[in-house]
């Protein structure tokens, strides 16, 4: 039987060697609404990107050191980290992970099971994402990962065991994720949880799951909480969060247009969005770029035409828009419609996808070219990745497995199921061997070459030192051809730029924060 009990800080341990980077003051933050429905789910779908680009050869701009291990590209397995793992695991009866990373199971619920959901021949995982309403074709995200457990499974799974991924559809709606989550506890069958979808969704349960010491890793949203190890040290991210994803915009826009100062930002009024302002206003702090205007909207506005009427009067030189879904579209429309501003425009990532966000544009005799976005994973229909061995592996199996290897979403799926077998297998190395406590010691200590990501870009969680899984990409530009009815394709603009290991854990982007003078959301409720 689950049992409620009031919530404890769990131990995470800090050695006396690491010291916690300082960004500012510990100014308490304040609150604002999660972001909607499209927000972080199309974040999750154009993570593995959904258009040709064409590459070149990129140098990176390194921004932290980690070691990486190879993988087998070719098998589309992960291997083994390269941290050693006799001194990680179940030792003298706490959970002692990498960086002075620990979980005690004293803090557990007195009926923890750490073998719960494991057996000698499954591992029993859980996952709650929309497959009915508005959003149901997210849930392609579960198809795609339950199709690269299938061919792991096909291939001796994890140590002789098979992966089984359970999927419960919650139409994105957080009371119904809740309820979902409350079910699979309550089940007493699951080893771990993944890749939920949502920001919203993730944060009405990850109370529970932390004080249930339930893993709840992988989290399908970009939000910068998921890096709390202190207040949360059961749940992770994996995808690149936004703060970061904004700092980027500004390394790049330095180096590249250093005579472009004056920014002005179109901002969805929501944690999503207020996490694109707070990592880039930081970024450009003490230097010459700066933010002149910033609109704001609210997830029911019928459409911008006040936000750039004012825009458009401040004569800025670069326009950030910090929103998602809809007003991407509506926002590179109204770009291109102005007569006497042109600004460059820098666009979230999470509206990469050419069908969903450029196409519509067309349809009104438009195009959104020059719009410039982060990309940081390969793009599966990229033709220049053609004899990429694992998109080769993935295109082989999908067909194989009667899947269309052309929907990105199921090749976001792999990702995903890429670093949930990663986890795995790590974990089952560790002191104690394969268990919850010690997936969760896994999930924070990722040192893997992802062969998804693009060349020269890590993926590294190193315990209380480095809570963020991806934290890099290049700069593309989306250029079209003379067929203006046609899609155009995404051209790379930059070098690539890594700040592995820059943003350390959510306590960094809550002191950058009040160092810029913005708001984070709180890491605690």
């Amino acid at each position: 039987m689950r049992r409620t009990r009031w919530r404890t800080t769990l131990a995470v341990g800090v050695t006396a060697s690491f010291a916690l980077v300082a960004c500012g003051s510990d100014k308490k933050t304040t609150s604002t609404t999660a972001a909607v429905a499209t927000t972080a789910a199309a974040g999750v779908a154009t993570t593995a990107g959904g258009a040709a680009t064409t590459t070149g050869a990129a140098t990176a701009t390194t921004g932290g050191s980690g070691t990486t291990a190879a993988t087998t590209a070719g098998s589309g397995s992960a291997t083994a980290s390269t941290t050693s793992s006799k001194d990680v695991g179940l030792i003298d009866g706490v959970y002692k992970g990498t960086a002075g990373f620990t979980l005690d199971p004293k803090d557990c619920p007195a009926d923890w099971d750490p073998k719960q959901g494991i057996t000698a021949t499954d591992i029993n995982l859980f996952i709650s994402l929309p497959t009915s309403g508005p959003l149901a074709g997210f849930g392609l995200l579960a198809d795609g990962q339950k199709s690269y457990f299938k061919y792991i499974n096909d291939n001796g799974g994890i140590g002789g065991r098979k992966i089984n991924l359970d999927v419960k559809d919650d139409g994105y709606a957080p009371d119904k994720t809740k309820s979902n989550v409350d079910e699979a506890l309550g089940a007493n069958k699951y080893a771990s949880f993944t890749t939920i979808l949502g920001t919203p969704n993730n944060l009405a349960v990850w109370d529970e799951t932390n004080d249930e010491c339930m893993p709840q890793v992988l989290n399908g949203t970009g939000a910068a909480q998921w890096g709390d190890v202190q207040g949360h040290p059961w749940t992770t991210g994996m995808q690149l969060d936004y703060f970061t994803e904004a700092s980027l915009w500004a390394t790049w826009l330095k180096k590249e247009h250093p005579d472009l100062t004056k920014v002005a930002e179109i901002t969805y009024n929501s944690d999503f969005g207020q996490s694109y302002h707070t990592g880039f206003s930081f970024a450009i702090k003490g230097s010459n770029v700066k933010i002149i205007d910033q609109e704001t909207h609210e997830a029911a506005a019928p459409n911008l035409d006040n936000q750039f009427t004012t825009l458009a009067a401040s004569g800025a030189q670069v326009l950030l828009l910090e929103t998602s879904g809809a007003f991407c579209t509506q926002a590179m429309a109204a770009v291109e419609k102005q007569t006497s501003w042109h600004p460059l425009v820098i666009m979230s990532g999470t509206c990469g996808s050419l069908n969903q966000f450029f196409k519509p544009l067309i349809d009104q005799g438009l195009t959104g070219k020059d719009t410039y976005l982060i990309q940081n994973f390969k793009d599966v229909n990229d033709p220049a990745n053609a004899s990429d061995p694992f998109i080769q592996l993935y295109k082989k199996t999908l067909t194989e497995q009667g899947l269309d290897p052309n929907v990105t979403t199921y090749y976001t799926g792999w990702i995903f199921a890429w670093y949930m077998e990663d986890i795995l297998k790590n974990a089952s190395t560790y002191v104690g061997g394969l268990d919850r406590g010690n997936i969760m010691l896994a999930a924070r200590n990722i040192h893997e070459l992802n062969p998804t990501l693009i060349n020269g870009l890590t993926s590294i969680t190193d315990g209380t030192k480095d809570a963020y899984l991806t934290e890099g990409g290049r700069m593309v530009k989306y250029t079209v051809g003379a067929d203006l009815k046609a899609l155009g394709v995404f051209v790379q603009a930059g070098d690539l730029i890594n700040l592995e290991g820059k943003l350390g854990t959510y306590k960094t982007v809550q002191d950058a924060a009040a160092s810029a003078g913005t708001t984070a959301a709180p890491s605690t409720t």
